[in-house]
């Protein structure tokens, strides 16, 4: 692919970064969309002084909410007639139960709704590019989620860290295949992804600085660099070997099986139906 428009999420640290650092040297113009301005313009800076390209943009939105990501998405479209590629990579875990502006459980507001509102919104943006591409970063975490509970998007309930977080990777992956097929008639490529167990500061994001402390330093202790762990981000949205393949979930540039209850047909109906029915929209 080349000279290709390319928008990330989450993208001022860790493997947003690193995926726009090194899709930037291939020569994509980069979108990067970020929650903090400040971070955001060091983020460009480092791209610019990695690759010597200086078609970076900047755009900043709290994406756990559902204004911000519809204000943003106008400020894109007001800018940009196509978008080749979405990479959906902004995510963050948290310690205990809160409630979003939206009145959902964090957790699920940016590690799901994040992605099913942006890409709505930017949707003619990619139809617009022809043979567009929709990464979404999941995690090999949703192989220990058992179900969708959606009484928990919005109710305390029983609140576990790892449950919550393993909950919202499954609805990356029941997210993604929906999307692929819904998607078909218009020539545009999704696909899901596990970077790996990755030394980045996700754990930093929910306030509380013990537990980030926990989760970093295990990260840094046994995970693997983000150059690596971004290998994924960059094949899937840049690599002519990608043409033509959607609805897969990939680890380490390889197609691999998802759990079996990410094929559930009916899971993937519900969580659609519910994530329409709490947005007030159709997606499509």
């Amino acid at each position: 692919m080349k000279n290709k428009t390319i928008l990330i999420t989450g993208a001022s640290s860790g493997l947003g970064l690193q995926a726009a650092k090194e899709l930037s040297g291939q020569g994509h113009e980069i979108i990067l969309l970020c929650r903090n301005q400040e971070k955001g313009n060091a983020a460009v800076s480092d791209i610019q002084s990695f690759s010597g390209n200086n078609k970076i943009h900047l755009y900043t939105a709290d994406l756990s909410v559902h204004a911000s990501v519809a204000e943003v998405a106008g400020k894109i479209k007001k800018d940009f007639t196509k978008l080749d590629v979405l990479l959906n990579n902004a995510g963050a875990v948290f310690d205990e139960f809160k409630l979003s502006a939206d009145g959902l459980e964090m957790t699920i507001a940016n590690n799901h709704f994040n992605y099913f509102w942006l890409t709505h919104y930017l949707l003619d943006l990619l139809k617009n590019a022809g043979n567009a591409r929709i990464v979404n970063v999941a995690s090999d975490s949703h192989y220990k989620a058992k179900n969708i509970d959606i009484e928990s998007f919005t109710q305390k309930k029983k609140y576990f860290v790892l449950s919550a977080y393993e909950q919202s990777k499954l609805a990356n992956v029941l997210f993604t295949y929906s999307l692929a097929e819904k998607l078909q008639p218009f020539g545009i490529m999704v696909n899901a992804l596990h970077p790996g167990f990755v030394y980045t500061p996700i754990g930093s994001k929910n306030g509380n600085a013990f537990f980030g402390m926990v989760w970093n330093t295990a990260s840094k202790l046994f995970g693997k660099k983000v150059e690596d762990g971004a290998q994924s981000h960059i094949y899937l949205a840049g690599s002519e070997e990608v043409n033509g393949i959607t609805g897969k979930y990939f680890h380490n540039c390889k197609a691999k099986p998802s759990s079996a209850i990410s094929y559930d047909q009916r899971l993937q109906d519900l969580l659609w139906k519910e994530s329409e029915r709490i947005s007030g929209f159709p997606f499509l």
